[in-house]
């Protein structure tokens, strides 16, 4: 059977037209099809400035320090794990991790550089971020000398195969 030039033309037109479209739609569709909806890290701090403050829980009291459960957001959907190592990499900087047992603040941990925190020490959203449970607080506090204005401390935060940073500036507050 013989086709006609101009149903041969139509064909070869529509070929190029299938195969062109089809590259269009791979190339538009595949990010959203194949791309890894949230991975883990750090979402907050990545940075910012925080002001120090005199903190005071119970017994307990820091100065010029900073309260991790306010700014520390993870971000992630997977599972790697039940714990989250948070390892602080600014030297002279610790952290001490306080928390509310029913009847008064207790501290479990003092002036560590490397924490495994729990994963059930976080709220998790249905968007995936990760907050700090109410009732337990990160301090992160320099115990030796006064921190320096604008001082930036890094930190490291690792879920499974999964390491991502974070870091945060310190500042006083107006007196």
């Amino acid at each position: 059977m013989k086709l006609s030039y101009e149903t041969e033309s139509r064909l070869k037109i529509l070929v190029i037209i299938l195969v062109v479209s089809s590259v269009v739609l791979y190339y538009l569709l595949s990010p959203i099809i194949f791309h890894k909806s949230v991975p883990y890290g750090v979402a907050a701090p990545k940075g910012q400035i925080i002001l120090l403050e005199n903190i005071t829980l119970g017994n307990y009291s820091w100065q010029n320090a900073v309260d991790m459960g306010e700014h520390l957001i993870l971000k992630g959907s997977e599972d790697y794990g039940n714990s989250v190592l948070l390892r602080i990499q600014t030297p002279g900087w610790c952290a001490d991790v306080a928390f509310w047992d029913g009847q008064r603040y207790v501290v479990s941990e003092r002036c560590v550089r490397e924490l495994a925190i729990p994963k059930y020490l976080f709220m998790i959203t249905s968007a995936f971020y990760w907050y700090v449970e109410s009732g337990y607080h990160l301090i992160f506090h320099k115990p030796e000398g006064k921190p320096e204005k604008y001082e930036l401390v890094n930190f490291t935060v690792t879920y499974g195969e999964k390491t991502d940073w974070g870091a945060f500036k310190v500042a006083y507050g107006k007196s």
